[in-house]
């Protein structure tokens, strides 16, 4: 491999490799900041489809005496108070209120959370319907999540029943996001748990599709290597003909084209930037060097040297035997000719008519004119 492609080859792996470090390491950093920016908005939206299940209740008449002779003036909020009485069939009974339930009541109005109790127990909230609320209000705000709802309560004999939404489970098994209770004695405990797939938390396809298109268009251009430098310097680079003409030397400036020979100390540059060494008998191009018979040079350099680089088969047979060849000494002198090229270069030799002629392929003359 040419010294100049070997640089290109760890060139590129090493800046598709930085990169694709640079980008997964970028991921890797936002992951958490989406994480936490996401359980706020998260929060928000169980707090509001909590309230949109209570709402729904709204409209429940309840019957409430605060007296036993007439109904007793109540305040907007009442104070925490850690026990609450109530009296029930059961008699009567003091519950203890905490005050992380107190501060994280849904509704903090005492005369509220009495109405919300007896509402409760007749109409319970549902956890999958509460979930699906909470799912939808998610949606809005294009936050892709695995949700879960437990609902806990405390009966009047301090009894605890557990109901969990479908599907569920393993959402449960880890920490939950936030609770919330209702009712007088904050009896009701409505749980939210979310998780995230990191997949989707980071949206991780655009950027893997982009890493993917990288790579793949480095191993393209390593592939077509030859052939992008070849088209390159067939249009850009301009090269130095030199002719030796009786011992003086004229130096000729032009755009490189299939005509060019460049000789200089038995060296000539073909076309597609095989080197032909006639003195030492090679032909060298990037990946390789091979060593090719006199005859078969001095064939080279004829065609090299023959208007539009064709000759004939008389003109073959004149220059190599003086005329006195056979046709088969001149196909084998052909056929050596093209492995050689084959092995080295893009050049070829086709018949046309009564002409061998020395050219390109069609396919790498159509794309160098397209372009």
């Amino acid at each position: 491999m040419k010294r100049s492609r070997l640089i290109f080859f760890w060139g590129g792996i090493v800046a598709c490799i930085l990169i694709t470090s640079i980008y997964v390491y970028s991921l890797c950093c936002s992951y958490p900041e989406r994480v936490a920016e996401w359980n706020v908005q998260a929060e928000e939206t169980f707090v509001k489809a909590l309230e949109l299940e209570v709402q729904k209740r709204g409209n429940i008449v309840v019957p409430f005496v605060a007296g036993v002779n007439s109904p007793e003036m109540k305040t907007l909020k009442s104070p925490y108070r850690s026990f609450v009485t109530l009296t029930s069939r059961y008699g009567t009974h003091d519950y203890e209120i905490p005050r992380v339930k107190f501060d994280n009541s849904l509704i903090k109005d005492t005369e509220k959370r009495m109405l919300l109790s007896y509402v409760l127990e007749e109409h319970p909230l549902n956890a999958d319907t509460l979930n699906t609320s909470w799912n939808s209000l998610l949606i809005r705000k294009s936050i892709k999540a695995n949700t879960g709802i437990r609902l806990s309560t405390i009966d009047l004999l301090k009894q605890t029943s557990v109901v969990c939404s479908p599907d569920s489970i393993k959402i449960l098994e880890g920490d939950s996001l936030l609770s919330r209770y209702l009712g007088f004695r904050c009896e009701v405990e409505a749980t939210g748990f979310v998780s995230y797939s990191w997949w989707q938390a980071l949206e991780v396809w655009p950027p893997i599709i982009i890493l993917l298109l990288l790579w793949l268009c480095f191993f393209l251009l390593f592939s077509y290597y030859k052939q992008i430098t070849l088209f390159l310097r067939r249009k850009f680079v301009k090269k130095e003909t030199v002719v030796n003409i009786q011992e003086k030397t004229i130096v000729v400036e032009r755009k490189m084209h299939l005509e060019e020979v460049v000789e200089q100390t038995g060296l000539y540059e073909l076309a597609d930037g095989t080197i032909l060494d006639s003195r030492k008998g090679l032909l060298i191009n990037e990946e390789k060097t091979r060593q090719v018979q006199p005859q078969t040079i001095i064939l080279l350099k004829l065609f090299l040297c023959a208007k539009d680089y064709r000759l004939t088969a008389e003109e073959i047979n004149k220059k190599l035997w003086e005329g006195k060849g056979s046709s088969s000494q001149i196909h084998a002198a052909i056929h050596r000719l093209r492995e050689a090229l084959k092995d080295a270069s893009f050049l070829i030799v086709e018949k046309e008519d009564k002409y061998y002629c020395l050219k390109m392929p069609h396919s790498i003359e159509k794309n160098s004119t397209e372009a």
